[in-house]
């Protein structure tokens, strides 16, 4: 039948772009691109999982999802972390999730099935223009029933941005449930560039951007956006490292350099770094990706690392991981900085638009084998 509809899984990402994936990317949806999901399946440590409707044979809508369990180090999009998180920050919702759905052991949500993508900000299913509500319900339905099949404890969407009102309203009739996730952040470029962005901060705001410009000229530490190359790798796996660790997440300076060299081979021109040096060695690092979508350029933060000991009381972090790159990016007529989540005041005092995110979770009963 012409007009039939059905869902699909998709081999592996090598096999998304020919499935017609990509066309159902929009520009704020770059880690769900064929090559990003590549680099996540080489990287995740689990099983992932690519499931597509079709509609009279057509690519409609998709949805990539995730096995989670607790071997996988992932903490930031992990359920039962998220949730002990909030418990931990004594978040009503989170201390509400904590005694239904996780029934007073966030760790019993695990294993869990991630959905809409296990990055940090907005994890979604694709849609094309013409899709209906069916055809993306039809897809939380499915990975409902593979969560099943594989004996999940749930299934859950870690980032739902409060903007993706239909998404919000599908899985709360579904019978999901939220905890506040996270906030994730992102900046419209001016288009007067780095001038007009300063002119437009408070006079408070303005001395101190120039304030931290100024100590970092005066310990002639050198920040510029350049190529990701080979050469850089061993030592930016180093200070990412040390980010990781420095917040909980286990890591190596091995697997993070493996990482790096893996994005690099896969995305070539459209992966930069901003690079700060203190005569001549890196001590700081944040990694940019480029996204072109239906006709829009946008730039997305995804990795930062710094040497802490060589740092000291430098005001490294937004000189490396804004201000250079929104330099860049205004030089380059990009619309859009998405500088993800974390630090969401700084980020507001800096010009930043933010919406909250919300883990939504789905207990599931578990068969008796």
């Amino acid at each position: 039948m012409s007009g039939s509809a059905e869902v699909v899984p998709v081999p592996s990402a090598a096999a998304l772009e020919e499935a017609g994936w990509s066309d159902l990317v929009g520009p704020e949806d770059f880690f769900q691109t064929p090559r990003w999901l590549g680099v996540q399946e080489r990287n995740s440590g689990t099983t992932m999982d690519f499931l597509m409707r079709r509609r009279a044979g057509a690519p409609v809508a998709a949805l990539v999802t995730a096995w989670a369990d607790d071997s996988v180090p992932w903490l930031l999009a992990r359920p039962d972390a998220m949730l002990a998180r909030g418990v931990r920050d004594e978040v009503p919702e989170a201390l509400a999730r904590l005694a239904d759905v996780a029934q007073g052991d966030a760790a019993s949500l695990l294993p869990s099935l991630v959905c809409g993508g296990r990055h940090l900000g907005r994890t979604r299913p694709l849609a094309a223009p013409d899709a209906l509500p069916s055809d993306v319900e039809a897809l939380v339905a499915d990975a409902e029933r593979l969560a099943a099949e594989r004996g999940a404890a749930s299934v859950c969407f870690p980032h739902v941005d409060e903007r993706d009102a239909d998404l919000v309203e599908l899985l709360r009739r579904r019978g999901y449930v939220s905890h506040p996730s996270a906030h994730y952040a992102w900046l419209p470029i001016p288009p007067g560039g780095w001038d007009q962005f300063l002119a437009e901060m408070s006079k408070h705001r303005r001395r101190r951007v120039r304030l931290e410009r100024r100590a970092l000229a005066e310990a002639k530490i050198d920040v510029r956006i350049e190529p990701l190359t080979p050469d850089l790798v061993r030592r930016l796996g180093e200070l990412d490292c040390n980010l990781l660790r420095k917040y909980g997440n286990p890591a190596s300076p091995e697997h993070s350099a493996g990482l790096i060299g893996w994005i690099g081979e896969v995305m070539g021109d459209d992966v930069m770094v901003s690079v700060a040096r203190k005569d001549g060695v890196p001590i700081g690092f944040g990694m940019v990706l480029r996204s072109r979508s239906r006709g829009r350029e946008e730039w997305f933060g995804h990795r930062a690392g710094f040497d802490y000991d060589a740092q000291g009381s430098l005001p490294l972090y937004y000189d490396v991981l804004y201000y250079r790159v929104l330099e860049a990016a205004a030089e380059q007529g990009v619309t859009v900085l998405h500088a993800g989540i974390g630090s969401v005041e700084a980020k507001l005092a800096r010009g930043c638009l933010a919406a909250q995110e919300h883990s939504f979770l789905l207990r599931l009963e578990k068969s008796p084998r």
